[in-house]
């Protein structure tokens, strides 16, 4: 393998420039995930960008094929065994306060700055430059090599669902939309919407947030004819840490104008409910997170979006009994309810071993698998784990304000030394995985 490698770093260097264009092809399109109709399920912007991929595909010397605009499968190898390597198109929107376009894809400071250079049209990008590489490099994999990509996944992953009904699913597969090295196992997703009792005519409009699984950074609420702001501070809902939620902000400010009007114990239900990000005020068990990412207004009552991570020994059941004790303690209701367990494989396995090999001959880095609070497409598919790009970058040097730069953030950034790093990850990943499975049959 060593000598197969030898010449990617070099390799990288000259693709530079086309790497980036093809990245910038991507994030150009702002493929938000909506409900569509049957020509394009899930609009017409991630058909577009399944269109531009499928062309990025074949511009550098593969062929792909659009299942209904819901996926894309990009195949390469022959073999009775099969890898499937697993990513996604669409993005979260893009919210508010960007400092940089957030589909224009700025290279600035060694940073690629736009929505979806990290989750994860960069990383799907990577993976294509490794199957190119390999190709160019005369390596026949002696397996089948499926790259799938999906539209779906930031709003519920039914794209999944689809392309398992239509094509088996492969005999191991690894998502490129974590952290590495190998993520195991995934926390189980409890989502809910919230009603909340009636509010007094004297508040107008409040709402905050757009999806479910961001940390808002931005709420307003018009009281007594007078506009409010909550300036929060913008992050994915399973990673908590350093950011703030704006609704907890605005009701923050509100109780403050006018705490002991008759709004007040509503107010100090939803800032309990989104302030902290680990549900305390829920009583969740150790280790899970807690975030109401979308809150508006549904005739005089607030209709909240929540989403919990728990840990992996947990049960959605016991989420949905410390949020019944909740709500009916402060008159809320639960319109829906829905959980997705979590996802655990043996960290001990030849496959996860073996991804774990590649990782540490290109790195030289000794940490070990881990256990994730984040949600991919791992979870529904059968022996698959999380497997990179993302790795260690400071950021300081562009200057951000706070809470930007995150995945689900205002300007999303991504190294691009670390995402070539990940070119040489991935393509020595596909070498090993590719040997192990020869040997297995």
């Amino acid at each position: 393998m060593r000598e197969l490698l030898q010449g990617i770093h070099d390799w990288m260097e000259e693709q530079e420039e086309s790497f980036i264009s093809d990245i910038r092809r991507l994030v150009e399109i702002p493929s938000v995930s909506v409900a569509g109709d049957e020509a394009d399920p899930y609009g017409k912007e991630c058909s577009r960008v399944l269109e531009v991929m499928r062309q990025l595909a074949w511009d550098n010397g593969f062929s792909g094929e659009i299942l209904e605009n819901r996926c894309l499968e990009i195949c390469w190898g022959e073999g009775k065994k099969e890898l499937g390597i697993w990513g996604h198109l669409d993005v979260v929107p893009e919210g508010k306060g960007w400092v940089y376009p957030p589909y224009a894809c700025t290279f600035k400071d060694g940073f690629l700055i736009g929505r979806g250079v990290q989750d994860n049209k960069g990383p799907v990008v990577a993976v294509l430059y490794a199957l190119k590489y390999l190709k160019e490099k005369g390596f026949m994999p002696g397996i089948r090599i499926r790259q799938i990509l999906g539209c779906q996944e930031e709003a519920g992953m039914t794209d999944v669902d689809y392309y398992l009904s239509v094509r088996p699913a492969p005999d191991y597969s690894f998502v490129s939309d974590c952290s590495f090295p190998v993520c195991y196992g995934e926390k189980g997703i409890f989502t809910a919407t919230l009603l909340t009792p009636s509010l007094s005519r004297r508040l107008s409009e409040f709402s905050g947030g757009m999806v479910r699984n961001a940390v808002p950074a931005k709420a307003r609420a018009r009281m007594d004819g007078i506009w409010y702001d909550g300036d929060g501070i913008a992050g994915h809902a399973a990673f908590p840490e350093g950011t703030k939620n704006a609704l907890a902000v605005l009701c923050g400010v509100l109780l403050t104008v006018a705490p002991d009007r008759e709004d007040a114990q509503v107010l100090k239900a939803l800032l309990e409910l989104c302030g902290d990000g680990y549900g305390r005020a829920l009583g969740l068990p150790e280790g899970s997170t807690c975030n109401v990412g979308c809150a508006r207004m549904q005739g005089q009552q607030l209709r909240l979006e929540l989403d919990i991570r728990y840990p992996v020994d947990e049960k959605g059941e016991r989420m949905l009994e410390k949020l019944r004790a909740f709500v009916g303690e402060k008159g809320f209701q639960i319109l829906r309810y829905e959980d997705s367990k979590p996802n655990l494989f043996p960290p001990e396995s030849g496959f996860v071993q073996t991804l774990m090999k590649a990782y540490r001959q290109i790195t030289m880095d000794g940490r070990g698998a881990y256990i994730m609070g984040g949600g991919t497409y791992a979870r529904k598919i059968p022996h698959a784990v999380g497997f990179g790009p993302g790795m260690e970058a400071d950021m300081r040097i562009l200057g951000l304000p706070e809470g930007h730069g995150g995945c689900h953030s205002a300007d999303e950034a991504q190294s691009l030394k670390n995402l070539k790093r990940a070119v040489e990850i991935y393509a020595a990943a596909i070498i090993e995985v590719s040997r192990w499975l020869c040997e297995e049959m």
